[in-house]
C-alpha cells in the first residue's frame, strides 16, 4: 500500500480546514458587540441685556422699608454697571444650565414715608442660577427640558434717609441667601432660521426667600449654525425678608441675547 497522499484528498483537507477557520472567525465576529456611540456634547453661551420696568420696596437692618419704582429710562439713568450672561451644556439627555446677573443701581428718588424727607437707595445685586436639566421630550423640531437647582442671591444694600419729622438715618448691609428652584426650558423651530424659546422657574418656598419666579419667552433668528440672536420679554420677582432686611422686587421688560452655539 502506498504512503503517498493523493492530490485530491489533500485539496479537500485544505478546503475543509480553511472553511472551518473562516466559520470560526465569522462566529467570533458575530459575538463582538457593535461599538456604542457616545452622546455628543452640545451647548450654548449667551450675552444678554435686560431692560425692565421695576417696582419694589427695600429695608436694611430694620430701617425702612422704602418704596421705589421706575421704567427702563430710569434704570439707565440710575445704572452704575451691569453684566448678564447664561449658557448650558448637554451630554445626551442630561445637562447643566447657568445664569449670571450683576446689577448695580443707585435710586435717588425712593419714597421714604411720612417721617423722613428723601430716600436714596444703593442696590448692588449678584444673582447666580445653576440647575441640572433633563430632556423630557424631543423631536426633530423642538425639545422640552425639566430643571432643578438653586439660585444664589447677594444684595449689598445702602439706605440713606434725610431728616424730616425725625433726624436723618442710614444703614447698610449685605444680605445673601439661596433659593431652591425648579422649572422648564423649551425650544421649537419655526423654520430653518427662526425659532421660539422660553424658560420658566419658580423657587424659594420659604427656604431662602418666601417666593421667587422668573419667566422668559422670545423668538430667535439663526444667522449661522453657530450664531443666533433672541428677543423677547422677561418678568421676574422675589419676596425676601429676614432679621430686618427686606427686598420685595418685581422686574419686567424686553430682553435681547446674542448666542454662540457649539
Amino acid at each position: 500500500m502506498s504512503n503517498r497522499i493523493r492530490p485530491g484528498v489533500l485539496a479537500a483537507a485544505v478546503a475543509v480546514t480553511v472553511g472551518s477557520c473562516g466559520a470560526a472567525h465569522a462566529a467570533d465576529l458575530a459575538m463582538v458587540p457593535p461599538p456604542v456611540e457616545e452622546p455628543a456634547v452640545t451647548g450654548s453661551l449667551s450675552i444678554y441685556g435686560f431692560l425692565p420696568w421695576y417696582d419694589g420696596k427695600a429695608g436694611v437692618n430694620g430701617l425702612g422699608p422704602v418704596k421705589f419704582s421706575g421704567d427702563p429710562i430710569d434704570l439707565l439713568d440710575n445704572l452704575k454697571f451691569t453684566f448678564m450672561a447664561n449658557g448650558d451644556i448637554r451630554w445626551g439627555k442630561v445637562g447643566l444650565f447657568g445664569d449670571f446677573i450683576y446689577l448695580h443701581e443707585r435710586i435717588k428718588d425712593a419714597t421714604p414715608g411720612p417721617l423722613f424727607g428723601r430716600a436714596k437707595l444703593d442696590l448692588e445685586s449678584l444673582i447666580i442660577t445653576t440647575a441640572l436639566t433633563y430632556q423630557l421630550y424631543e423631536t426633530d423640531t423642538g425639545w422640552l427640558q425639566g430643571m432643578a437647582g438653586a439660585r444664589f442671591w447677594s444684595v449689598d444694600t445702602t439706605l440713606s434717609l434725610s431728616a424730616g419729622l425725625v433726624p436723618a438715618a442710614s444703614a447698610s448691609d449685605t444680605i445673601s441667601w439661596v433659593d431652591p428652584v425648579v422649572g422648564v426650558r423649551g425650544h421649537y423651530d419655526l423654520s430653518d432660521r427662526t425659532f421660539l424659546t422660553g424658560t420658566a422657574l419658580i423657587g424659594g418656598f420659604g427656604a431662602g426667600s418666601k417666593f421667587m419666579w422668573d419667566v422668559f419667552g422670545g423668538v430667535g433668528y439663526r444667522f449661522t449654525p453657530a450664531f443666533s440672536s433672541t428677543a423677547g420679554f422677561r418678568a421676574m420677582g422675589v419676596d425676601y425678608s429676614h432679621s430686618g432686611d427686606v427686598l420685595d422686587l418685581t422686574l419686567y421688560g424686553p430682553q435681547i441675547a446674542f448666542t454662540w452655539n457649539f
